[in-house]
């Protein structure tokens, strides 16, 4: 897994390619979140749980390896994924979202999972020298 640099500079390079193409603010941020989000949700819940708010100290305990686990899972995002779909599709249907939202919703879906797939592509392939590098 690398740090929180590389994370960072990969997610801004890929916001910035996709600002550059679509010329949504949104779609960048989606990409750019979702290169965040698995480690952010790992080590910010275990933070809180464990009443910290130094992230570099938080310590490895059963909820840290369990979240660890879950969300370096890509079968567990795209059934989230799926049901958030599932979700906003009902929506849909009942008619407390209009067409052209649903279209949006589904392209922030589609953003936001490339950067996961990306963070989990990032973490498979380069060893973690440390928090930052």
């Amino acid at each position: 897994m690398p740090g929180a640099i590389p994370h960072i500079a990969v997610g801004l390079l890929s916001a910035a390619l996709i600002h550059l193409k679509h010329f949504r603010l949104e779609f960048s941020l989606a990409i750019f979140i979702g290169n965040l989000l698995p480690d952010a949700i790992r080590q910010g819940i275990s933070a809180i749980t464990q009443g910290t708010i130094d992230v570099l100290h938080v310590r490895q305990d059963g909820l840290f390896r369990f979240l660890s686990t879950t969300t370096n899972s890509p079968a567990n995002w795209f059934t989230l994924g799926f049901f958030l779909l599932l979700l906003v599709t009902f929506l849909y249907h009942y008619h407390v979202i209009k067409k052209k939202k649903l279209w949006e919703y589904e392209e922030l879906y589609i953003f936001l999972l490339i950067g996961i797939v990306t963070h989990l592509i990032m973490d498979a392939l380069i060893i973690e020298k440390g928090p930052w590098f």
